[in-house]
């Protein structure tokens, strides 16, 4: 079965006047609001479809979800229809968990251009999660541990506490760069220099704020690694701008999460983000102190890195694939002499 042959199913699910009532916002419609968005949001796509889903997993979706409800609530079927559309549409046609995310704070890993969803919410051989493409929470755990227990092998427990609260945080990889192996790029800062992001000189997480590449490379020494982490998120398309402005938005609130909670383990640690801060609408600099010093992170290309040569160094991907984002961001750590080296 082709993705538009279901679409067209779908669609049929409801008549004319039913969709009208959709697209009017009309009350009496028994659709709860994330629903809506979905139904509403396959009929402006559904043209657009390309490629083949599962037609017999759609049958056991709609066959399971409508047994479902008949026992859960059998007092509303004319109901039933919306909420069976809803899940064909997220798990066959998105490919998306069949809950909003606010409802449960699922977590997301982009690999090569494909989601993978972590569900917390999940239950063992629950009737409806069983049907869901988001997977249980234990797996994204287990993948953790196995991270942070190599980390551990390689460089030490110091590098495997850091790993886990950056994998705990929510950034979905990380990999560590003794310092002494860090290369520092005056190319990188001329970029910076000729403005070519428009922070330059705007901000106290941008050169020439940051110091001088001398004064960046002996404030980066003072460690003994650079742990790299970086976060993907999915976007509409290649040209979709406010979606890369809003993850970039919810990739920065990652960051401070995470420096809130090395702080309480590793204070003297420095967490280097992704261009500039954008936490104000503007900045304080050169005029007056940064207003929220413990969330100043200087930006990573201001010191002279090269960011997709780091994430070759971290071994983590740099790209993930057609339609994604990837922001990335490092934890500086460890006293100068500490290294351990890798394997």
């Amino acid at each position: 079965m082709t993705k538009r042959e279901l679409a067209d199913r779908i669609l049929a699910m409801l008549d004319t006047q039913e969709w009208e009532e959709l697209e009017s916002g009309s009350t009496h419609v028994p659709v709860n609001p994330y629903n809506r968005e979905v139904l509403l949001r396959l009929r402006e796509t559904a043209d657009e479809l390309t490629g083949d889903t599962d037609g017999e997993r759609a049958g056991e979706i709609e066959e399971k979800v409508r047994r479902l409800l008949d026992g859960m609530w059998p007092e509303e079927p004319d109901a039933h229809k919306y909420v069976v559309a809803a899940c064909l549409i997220l798990t066959l046609l998105e490919e998306k968990p069949m809950h909003p995310p606010a409802s449960v704070k699922y977590h997301t890993v982009v690999r090569e251009g494909k989601a993978v969803y972590y569900c917390p919410a999940r239950v063992p051989d629950g009737p409806v999660c069983a049907l869901c493409l988001a997977r249980p929470w234990d797996e994204l755990e287990e993948r953790r541990r196995e991270a942070v227990s190599t980390t551990e092998e390689t460089y030490g427990p110091l590098s495997a506490a850091v790993q886990k609260e950056i994998l705990e945080a929510g950034f979905g990889e990380s990999g560590v760069i003794p310092v002494p192996e860090l290369r520092f790029h005056e190319e990188v800062r001329k970029c910076c220099e000729e403005n070519r992001c428009g922070a330059y000189g705007t901000s106290w997480a941008c050169p020439p704020a940051v110091g001088t590449l001398e004064e960046c490379r002996a404030r980066t020494e003072r460690y003994a690694y650079l742990q790299l982490f970086s976060r993907a998120f999915l976007l509409e398309d290649s040209m979709d701008f406010d979606g890369m402005k809003n993850d970039m938005a919810e990739f920065k609130q990652t960051v401070s999460r995470l420096g809130k909670r090395l702080r309480e383990i590793l204070p003297d640690a420095r967490i280097l983000s992704n261009e500039s801060c954008g936490r104000c609408a503007s900045c304080t600099y050169p005029d007056a102190p940064c207003r929220f010093p413990e969330e100043l992170y200087h930006s990573l290309e201001g010191y002279g890195f090269n960011v997709s040569e780091l994430a070759g160094q971290a071994g983590i991907r740099y790209m993930n694939g057609p339609s994604t984002v990837t922001f990335l961001g490092a934890v500086l750590y460890g006293s100068p002499g500490e290294e351990k080296e890798g394997t």
